[in-house]
């Protein structure tokens, strides 16, 4: 199992304080259905332990971590109860390393210039960021990343619906973890369909899907430039000239040639090419991957949907 994958691909962890073993399950069981099959059981009950064994033995499928992890001796305990991966909220050499030598993937917390050199140190490039809003929150770690720019952060302490999104747009996050999917109230009420829908509006948040323009297919110059200015002429839009394509405004692309789609395209904006491709891939949705496209760093900036809707091929985009 990729652990790291796993937590990019999905980008929403959520981060629960679990007591009742014998819900655990059933809490497991919600939150995949919502589309999380992730989890980290914080350490901070008798019975946490006994929720991250349940959880494991049940769905074995499922990456199970185990958080507030704050000595060798709860790593281990950890790893015999079935943990995938460990956090702790702060950086112990000596907590790494026997992660390290159990080979069991490690998120420690790093939150200074000192803390991220030590963690490189001893090669790691994940960091959890605690507590994040009370530590300057998305513009803090923009400023570290700054000489680090080799690094992603894990953000937790005070993530909720409403600034997710805003972390989660940038390529120095990871992921999110919070409880806001979960909270205790709605565990201890075992109200699991309120959580599984919880998990779905995380998951919405996390892809960030908006109609970004039509594209409409030319077989000239002459045609994208006629295009452009039959929708500036009648909309008032002004035109933006380009290499292969023209824009009327930021809604209408009028393409100079044949691009994908029988008459043209339909382009979505996304806060992460590469957490809706893997939302494609797990809902068996094929991409054209010659039409795969990257910046220098290498990541993703747009892929097409093989499938075609009314005549139009389908794209997705990184948000601006």
């Amino acid at each position: 199992m990729d652990v790291m994958k796993i937590v990019r691909d999905h980008g929403v962890i959520p981060v629960l304080g679990l007591k009742n073993p014998d819900t655990a399950e059933a809490l497991a069981a919600a939150l995949i259905q919502g589309g999380l099959p992730l989890i980290e059981v914080t350490l901070r009950s008798e019975g946490a332990l006994e929720c991250l064994r349940r959880i494991k033995k049940a769905y074995p499928e499922m990456a199970v971590g185990a958080g507030t992890v704050l000595s060798v001796e709860q790593l281990n305990a950890a790893a015999q109860a079935g943990a995938d991966y460990v956090v702790a909220p702060g950086f112990n050499k000596k907590v790494v390393a026997r992660a390290q030598e159990l080979g069991l993937p490690i998120v420690a917390g790093c939150v200074t210039p000192t803390e991220i050199e030590a963690g490189l140190e001893m090669g790691l490039t994940t960091f959890k960021y605690f507590p994040c809003e009370a530590l300057g929150g998305m513009e803090a770690i923009k400023q570290l990343c700054g000489p680090y720019r080799n690094i992603q952060f894990i953000p937790t302490g005070g993530i909720n619906f409403g600034n997710m999104g805003d972390y989660l747009k940038s390529e120095h996050i990871a992921a999110v973890g919070g409880s806001c999917m979960a909270p205790a109230a709605m565990v201890e009420a075992e109200d699991w369909e309120g959580i599984t829908a919880l998990c779905r509006k995380a998951v919405k948040i996390s892809l960030g899907f908006e109609l970004a323009h039509v594209g409409i297919n030319g077989e000239s110059e002459q045609e994208g430039l006629d295009t452009a200015n039959w929708f500036a002429d009648r909309f008032g839009f002004g035109v933006k000239l380009g290499n292969s394509s023209n824009f009327a405004d930021t809604a209408v692309e009028c393409c100079k040639k044949e691009f994908p789609g029988q008459h043209g395209h339909i382009g979505f904006s996304t806060l992460s090419p590469e957490r809706a491709v893997a939302w494609f891939e797990a809902k068996g949705i094929p991409l054209r991957e010659e039409t795969r496209k990257v910046d220098a760093a290498g990541r993703l900036i747009s892929i097409y949907l093989k499938e075609e809707i009314g005549g139009f091929a389908v794209h997705i985009m990184k948000k601006k």
